[in-house]
């Protein structure tokens, strides 16, 4: 089965901060999609995240499943030791989370580090594939913390990972098989934070990509929007020869 992907990516700095801080890299060439959140505020922040998107601009993705999952790790420690090094230089802290997805047909890799998310939506259904690296996620999972008391928890905006937070970038990442009519998003919490997921799914019921990335945008936007935000949908559709007869 031949398949097409059709993506819309939107970024804007929200409606509180003066810096974006988020930074994307979309490679429809060999379906690659990177979103990063940087933090350490303001230039520092902003910094992390182009640094990071920059190590996945040129890394080759035309070989194996293997070397292409080595790729993006590998470009994920770069990032992370480039973004170590600079903020030990300064005196200062700074990193970024990082989500990513990559398509070879059917094939799906996801990896990511600290809150932003990867969701697919498939027969009208929202799943994150993504696990929150953050204080909270872990106190959910042990049982500690209702998940419906995560939002709202002071510990809310602590992750538990980022790049360039310890010398050993540490990704986690699935794979999925992808199916026609499968919709993928990728995301910084600036969306998630304000706009619920069943908001998301039902803009993800949308005719185009192009309008459920604008409105996602435009309800970030409607609800406050105190962060950056940056949204990523990718549509999953078969390809169909058309022939001519002559």
């Amino acid at each position: 089965m031949k398949l097409r992907y059709r993506t819309a990516v939107r970024t804007h700095p929200g409606l509180v901060r003066a810096v974006n801080e988020d930074s994307v890299l979309a490679r429809d060439d060999v379906a690659l999609w990177v979103v990063a959140d940087g933090m350490g505020g303001h230039a520092n922040g902003q910094w992390a995240s182009q640094t990071l998107v920059a190590q996945f601009a040129t890394i080759d993705m035309t070989g194996s499943a293997e070397a292409r999952g080595a790729a993006m790790v590998g470009a994920m420690q770069a990032g992370n030791t480039a973004i170590v090094e600079a903020a030990k230089a300064a005196g200062q802290s700074m990193g970024t989370t990082a989500v990513l997805i990559h398509l070879d047909g059917t094939n799906l890799m996801c990896l990511w580090v600290g809150d932003s998310r990867a969701y697919r939506f498939r027969r009208g259904g929202l799943t994150q594939l993504s696990r929150d690296h953050s204080v909270v996620q872990e106190l959910v999972d042990r049982g500690s913390l209702a998940a419906e008391d995560a939002e709202t928890h002071p510990m809310a905006h602590v992750l538990s990972r980022a790049v360039g937070a310890e010398a050993e970038c540490r990704p986690e990442g699935i794979t999925d098989t992808a199916l026609p009519g499968d919709h993928y998003l990728i995301c910084s919490d600036g969306l998630t934070k304000v706009v619920p997921e069943e908001a998301i799914g039902r803009l993800l019921r949308l005719p185009s990509v192009n309008a459920a990335a604008d409105r996602m945008i435009a309800e970030t936007l409607a609800n406050g929007a105190p962060d950056n935000v940056t949204v990523v949908l990718i549509s999953v559709e078969e390809a169909t020869e058309v022939s001519i007869a002559s």
